[in-house]
């Protein structure tokens, strides 16, 4: 039973939790950590909404050096991007927005999150348009590729 609690349950507890999120996660088998973004399925021109981003370690290692690079497509700008205690995050708005969120270190078992603030505005007269948002989670051990995460965003008139 302790051997349940302390190995699987965290694993269990992870997977709902990516379960929770309208993400389309890649994890490379053997990954120590995962990346989820969590946004609105669908909102309107001009009306602000938050796109959420999570790093999170998986089973019982450390993961070092970790960074998570968040590309929005045009017309996504970007207001704000508020990182949890102990990690930081810059970004760049305007025609293809990104943030570059530090994280530095997760212990085993554990996660940081960021808040990204946004707004999309539609040309005028244009229809609906469909924007993916990717984040890409790198660290020691953790290259390019291994840990991604998607989410479609419906920009609406």
């Amino acid at each position: 039973m302790i051997r349940f609690a302390r190995f699987g349950l965290p694993v269990l507890l992870t997977l709902g939790l990516v379960a929770c999120h309208d993400s389309k996660t890649t994890t490379a088998p053997g990954a120590l950590a995962n990346v989820t973004v969590s946004a609105p399925d669908s909102v309107k021109s001009g009306q602000g909404f938050t796109i959420d981003v999570s790093a999170v370690t998986i089973g019982v290692n450390n993961v070092h050096n970790a960074s998570v690079s968040v590309a929005l497509p045009a017309p996504l700008t970007v207001a704000s991007a508020d990182a949890s205690s102990g990690t930081s995050a810059t970004f760049v708005s305007g025609s293809g927005a990104s943030v570059t969120w530090t994280v530095g270190s997760l212990d085993s078992n554990s996660q940081a999150r960021l808040h990204i603030q946004t707004m999309g505005v539609l040309p005028s007269g244009a229809g609906s348009m469909s924007l993916t948002v990717t984040a890409t989670l790198t660290a020691n051990g953790i290259h390019a590729g291994d840990a991604v995460a998607h989410a479609t965003i419906q920009l609406t008139p």
